[in-house]
């Protein structure tokens, strides 16, 4: 009776991730059809893991970010650029605020990657018919390696943690993973581009705490390695690397490339820096950033600054 009952919790999920795409699917393709062509915004929120439910007292973690991201406006869809474990958890509160066929695209991130079952959810995700894919990963990473297009813009998610082998190994950026960026970005036909991935190029302080978590790490270790992956980037004209993974918001540019850090989205579950979401904007090939911050009760969430990537 257990197994089966196992069995049939499997399956029902299985079957609610399908009925979520697909509607999912018909929602994105709308708005793509609605939207005047280049003209588009998205949302990046992520490292909101296990920091989800309201606290005692009154105080918000993700739920307060997702009723903000509500009120601000949730573009065309989210990003989430890592750390969003337990994904079923993560993605109901998501449901419950901005709806059920409201998209969602995810970056691997080192819990994600440390956690067999959240790397099982990835991977069934993956396997599904992702709006506006035009190209899987490198074998192995087939299903957490993509790109994809909306509007004028190009995406290529990268996993921080292929080590040309399996999908869930320790944390630098593979060659095969970086051949195979080579040939995306080449065979792109889009005129903005933006690299999503967990781990920064280097990671900095947070713009209003200070805080600087995980100093000297980065999504490729050896200095030689980052510097060509930097030159690579730069080569096909990328307009920003998104990311996260220190829980410190920064839109600074790296080594002459815009880097935007999302910080956490856990509200009042991390004080050592303003809970955090961003709201990109593009028209044509005009690209800003709004960082929204909340205070210490993780709400009440104000447009703190506004970067122009250009």
């Amino acid at each position: 009776m257990k197994r089966f009952g196992l069995k049939r919790m499997a399956a029902f999920q299985c079957c609610a991730l399908a009925v979520l795409t697909l509607a999912a699917i018909a929602r994105i393709s709308a708005q793509t059809n609605a939207a005047s062509v280049g003209e588009f915004s998205f949302i990046v929120a992520g490292d909101m893991r296990n920091y989800l439910e309201p606290l005692p007292g009154g105080k918000h973690q993700f739920d307060g970010a997702c009723e903000a991201i509500r009120q601000a406006g949730p573009g065309e869809f989210m990003v989430l650029p890592g750390d969003f474990d337990p994904p079923g958890a993560v993605r109901a509160m998501i449901d419950q605020h901005l709806g059920t066929n409201y998209f969602c695209y995810y970056v691997v991130g080192d819990h994600e990657a440390q956690t067999p079952a959240s790397m099982d959810w990835f991977r069934r995700w993956g396997r599904t018919e992702i709006p506006h894919r035009v190209r899987r990963g490198p074998p192995g990473a087939e299903t957490t390696v993509y790109a994809f297009d909306f509007a004028n813009s190009h995406f290529a998610v990268l996993s921080d943690y292929f080590d040309g082998k399996t999908d869930a190994a320790k944390p630098d950026l593979s060659d095969a993973e970086i051949a195979w960026l080579k040939k995306d970005l080449a065979a792109n036909r889009q005129p903005l581009v933006w690299v999503l991935c967990h781990k920064p190029i280097e990671c900095l302080p947070d713009m209003d705490s200070g805080r600087l978590r995980h100093a000297g790490d980065s999504l490729i270790i050896d200095p030689a390695r980052r510097a060509r992956f930097v030159a690579l980037l730069k080569q096909f004209h990328v307009r920003g690397l998104i990311c996260g993974h220190t829980h410190g918001c920064s839109v600074e540019k790296v080594q002459g490339l815009w880097q935007a850090d999302s910080g956490h989205a856990r509200g009042a579950g991390d004080l050592g820096a303003p809970s955090t979401f961003l709201k990109f904007h593009v028209a044509g090939e005009t690209t800003s950033v709004d960082i929204y911050r909340a205070d210490a009760n993780g709400d009440h969430y104000q447009l703190r600054k506004t970067v122009e990537l250009n």
